[in-house]
């Protein structure tokens, strides 16, 4: 009877600790296609012709990891950073540990962070 006990309570905790992490918790590597400024209502595309973007964000856990190059005219630039996050419904909150401009490290971001199917969108500052 012990054994069947034991055995249950230890089933318990492998299926709880493997429940689904909730639908908006960022998971794996994504692709950056579009980058805006929302200023006082006034949306700005950073995506143009003079300036071009190629950049990835991955998550894993409770960590993240960002690198890219930034192309202006003919100048490029590698941008990289890392650090861990928290989630609470929508509010994301990251804390850089790891970042190309060193001024960056140990600073919060408050970010809104949605998943809608196969599209992330993160949305700074909150």
């Amino acid at each position: 009877m012990k054994n069947v006990l034991l055995m249950g309570v230890v089933i318990a905790l492998i299926v709880s600790a493997c429940g689904k992490k909730p639908g908006n918790h960022p998971e794996g590597t994504w692709k950056m296609v579009q980058m805006q400024m929302n200023e006082r209502g006034k949306i700005t595309n950073y995506f143009s012709e003079r300036y071009k973007v190629s950049q990835i964000k991955m998550w894993s856990g409770n960590h993240f990891s960002f690198v890219g190059k930034y192309l202006v005219d003919t100048t490029a630039s590698n941008r990289f950073g890392a650090g861990t996050f928290t989630l609470d419904g929508n509010i994301y909150e990251e804390t850089i540990l790891y970042h190309f401009d060193q001024s960056y490290e140990g600073n919060k971001n408050k970010i809104w962070l949605e998943i809608r199917n196969d599209t992330l969108l993160h949305i700074f500052p909150v």
